[in-house]
């Protein structure tokens, strides 16, 4: 297995993020769902005075809403999802890369090679200050 590839990578920071990326799609569409609910029974509530009538015209009414959203939402939910995973493993990627080349360097204290992640990856400018230090630590340790 290819984990350069992998879009789930087993560290701590792509879970997290993962983790409130679906707390922030499903917490704003249960509250949107309900207040859309309530608003549509409000307002026929308000106009129709028996029952019968008020449920005649809710009925459609919640159909149709319910069929927009167990439409719409899981396209939604999943362009979401997609692009979240891309951004969290441009993240965590390097972040796993980084730690397992300094457990290579520290186990086979040769600190002479530098860390390389993917060209599209977001922190590049710390491994750059990464290698840095790396080629510091091995040019004070050779004199």
């Amino acid at each position: 297995m290819n984990r350069r590839r992998t879009p789930f990578v087993r560290h701590s920071v792509q879970r997290n993020y993962l983790k409130l990326v679906a707390l922030a799609m499903f917490g704003p569409t249960l509250l949107v769902t309900a207040c859309l609910y309530y608003l549509i029974w409000q307002t026929v509530a308000h106009e129709l005075a028996l029952p019968e009538l008020i449920a005649e015209a809710l009925f459609p009414a919640f159909h149709r809403v319910n069929q927009i959203i167990l439409i719409g939402i899981p396209i939604i939910f999943g362009l979401i999802l997609f692009f979240a995973v891309r951004l969290s493993h441009q993240f965590a990627g390097p972040l796993y890369r980084i730690e397992s080349d300094l457990e290579k360097m520290i186990q086979t204290r040769d600190f002479t090679k530098s860390i390389r992640i993917r060209p599209k990856d977001h922190i590049h400018s710390l491994v750059h200050k990464i290698n840095q230090a790396l080629h510091t630590a091995s040019k004070t340790s050779k004199k």
